[in-house]
């Protein structure tokens, strides 16, 4: 049986002193339905990161851990000299901090734009070299994401083809975004997408505009080819995973995140909306696997 494990990101919720309002939200999200919190830990000491496994294992709530190679959480202008053997060194690091929190998802923000394909290709070689080595095989994956090496659909397929057992994170709302197109028109994007979906173990639900990587009303009429390409997509990943192994476990996040993600004078906060997307999708992915 498929089970299907919503988790919430922390992007844009202050921890209050201590953790206190950490702490409040978790009783939230645990009655929401969601099975664990997403945690960028950049700049968290490890004493906090222990106090956040005490507080998540209170609420009943996992964690998945979202980390970088480098950069970490693109903070000032790119720093000089990051090269794929940088990467590699500061990335065994974050792993290493991450297993405080004991995660059942690590999803990292790997590579970087400005490499050769062939360069990204080395780093995610010697990744997956990295995570075994730290005990962490078959649970990190890389994200689709802007400023990385999984920037664009091009380089992802080409990194693919070369490292097949590289397991992918998929944000597509930054493809749609860096192609300025949805992907679902022309018949190399949808190859491209074919060869992608087998790669997917986590995934990030956020519906993107091909002007925007956020869309503030997805149930909006005006944004109806956006939602036929990405609950498409979405569920295409699903049924994937069903048919791979039907005893397997998919986790999701409905990633919206604050301004400048979220526009200033919306309907609903971008709290808000991850928490009613996230009951919507569930329901519509739970449909699926049942069928």
């Amino acid at each position: 049986m498929v089970v299907i494990s919503r988790f919430r990101t922390l992007w844009g919720i202050a921890p209050g002193p201590d953790q206190t309002e950490w702490r409040k939200k978790f009783v939230e999200l645990k009655a929401h339905g969601y099975a664990g919190i997403e945690i960028d830990f950049a700049g968290i000491s490890p004493e906090q990161l222990q106090l956040l496994r005490k507080n998540c294992d209170e609420a009943g709530l996992e964690i998945s851990v979202l980390l970088f190679s480098s950069w970490p959480q693109y903070v000032g202008p790119r720093p000089r000299g990051l090269t794929p053997d940088a990467h590699l060194e500061f990335y065994r690091g974050q792993l290493r901090l991450a297993t405080i929190l004991k995660p059942v998802v690590i999803n990292a923000h790997s590579g970087a734009d400005h490499w050769s394909y062939d360069e990204s290709v080395y780093f995610y070689q010697k990744a997956l070299q990295v995570e075994k080595e730290e005990g962490l095989e078959g649970i990190v994956s890389h994200e689709t994401h802007r400023n990385r090496s999984l920037f664009s659909p091009y380089s992802t397929d080409y990194i693919l083809q070369r490292v097949p057992e590289l397991r992918v994170t998929a944000d597509i709302s930054h493809w749609v975004v860096v192609c300025e197109r949805l992907l679902d028109q022309g018949e190399e994007d949808r190859e491209i997408l074919d060869r992608l979906i087998p790669n997917v173990r986590h995934i990030h639900a956020r519906m993107g505009t091909t002007q925007s990587s956020q869309c503030p009303e997805p149930l909006n009429p005006a944004f109806a080819a956006e939602r036929q390409f990405f609950e498409s997509l979405w569920l295409r990943i699903v049924k994937s995973r069903q048919q791979t192994d039907p005893n397997c476990r998919i986790t999701w996040v409905p990633e919206y995140g604050p301004f400048p993600y979220h526009p200033i004078g919306t309907a609903q906060t971008f709290e808000e909306l991850a928490d009613s997307e996230g009951k919507r999708l569930e329901a519509l992915f739970e449909s699926a696997v049942s069928q």
